[in-house]
């Protein structure tokens, strides 16, 4: 069972090193805690103004041979709660932003994700990082790549580390849909729910 993070203000356009909720292992349940987008690997112990590399997204394919994603893919899964994500298309200087969603009557679905606990000079808590495959299904002409979408059914699954990235079962595809939205989105300040709206 999923048990909800304290109340937080919705994020209608979450950008990489903002403070967003996860849900963690906890004992035999499951936890909603606040991490930063971008995962640091717990090996790393300088100011986090060091860490020069992104780690926003994680390639399944290759992630449990990365040093800085394997052990948590060993051991540290998290789900990922959204409504939502963008994405654009088109000529460079010229592209058109979607916002891809599911099917689903619930608040939201959720993206594979890893995460970590650190202890740094400059910060201290939770990071993550989402876990993206190749495109799939109506949404291939977008983008090369999406996040990893799962089905409800294997949440639990994924967060006790029962399953491989290979196994776990994704959203059914035809679940998927997505429509234009406005420019707005591609300003990280811009941040309210008409972002959302079809234009």
């Amino acid at each position: 069972m999923i048990v909800p993070a304290d109340p937080i203000k919705p994020s209608y356009n979450a950008a990489p090193t903002t403070i967003n909720p996860i849900f963690i292992p906890d004992g035999p349940g499951t936890a909603g805690v606040m991490a930063r987008w971008g995962i640091i690997p717990h090996w790393f112990k300088k100011p986090l103004s060091e860490m020069k590399y992104s780690t926003f997204n994680a390639r399944s394919e290759d992630a449990a041979s990365k040093p800085t994603f394997r052990d948590a893919m060993r051991s540290q899964h998290c789900l990922v709660p959204v409504q939502g994500y963008y994405e654009w298309t088109g000529a460079k200087g010229n592209k058109t932003p979607y916002l891809i969603s599911v099917k689903t009557n619930a608040p939201a679905f959720c993206f594979a994700g890893l995460y970590s606990k650190i202890e740094l000079p400059n910060f201290s808590g939770y990071t993550y990082t989402v876990l993206t495959e190749a495109s799939g299904g109506p949404i291939e002409g977008l983008h090369h790549r999406m996040p990893v979408m799962l089905d409800e059914s294997a949440y639990e699954g994924w967060l006790g580390c029962q399953v491989s990235i290979d196994e776990v079962t994704r959203i059914d595809p035809t679940r998927l849909k997505f429509h234009q939205v406005g420019p707005e989105v591609g300003n990280v300040r811009n941040n309210y729910p008409e972002l959302m709206d079809v234009v």
